[in-house]
């Protein structure tokens, strides 16, 4: 049987990360790494693993009866490898940013009650995060949102103060006007 499947680990991943997956993988049934690729072969098996913008893909053939098995095996290793639960996002698993993001103000397209768009296109959804935090008195001045699975910090860094403090005012209010709270850490 085919199967085409993608796990909730980011290619941002650290390599001493990359390190404890790779060890997962040569330590699973069937490996036999294939040019620098993770793959796995053998009788009706020819599986391999490929790091994705959606998570880590891993896909190939394998008989349904040994794929149970060794899928389920396989994302028990990760999640106790990585500290997280390893799993598919279209079935809800969280992907780990392993790199906070940094974003500048100025680069902010639109803010709303769901989430915050910037002029790249990225965006992040207000119920990600689990703490709310800002510091006008830090050297720039930066709104963080963090949970354990992302980070994302928005700073000011004009060279002026007096731009700095304005834009961070309007932007608390911004998030205020859509029921965002932040914790003042100045």
């Amino acid at each position: 049987m085919y199967y085409d499947v993608n796990l909730n680990i980011h290619y941002s991943v650290p390599e001493e990360v990359w390190a404890k997956i790779d060890n997962v993988y040569r330590n699973m049934p069937y490996w036999a790494e294939l040019k620098g690729c993770p793959h796995w072969v053998g009788t009706g098996i020819d599986v391999s693993a490929s790091v994705e913008p959606g998570g880590i893909q891993i896909s190939g053939e394998m008989p349904e009866n040994i794929w149970n098995e060794w899928y389920s095996t396989l994302k028990t290793k990760l999640t106790e490898v990585l500290g997280y639960e390893v799993g598919e996002p279209e079935n809800g698993y969280e992907f780990k940013y392993w790199t906070p993001f940094e974003k500048k103000y100025l680069d902010i397209k639109s803010v709303d009650k769901q989430k915050i768009v910037f002029n790249d296109y990225s965006m992040f959804f207000w119920n990600q995060f689990e703490e709310r935090k800002r510091d006008i008195s830090a050297k720039p001045p930066y709104f963080v949102f963090k949970s354990p699975y992302i980070e994302l910090k928005v700073v000011f860094d004009e060279s002026s103060k007096k731009i700095n403090k304005k834009n961070f005012v309007d932007f608390q209010k911004q998030l205020e006007n859509v029921g965002i709270r932040t914790l003042d850490l100045s």
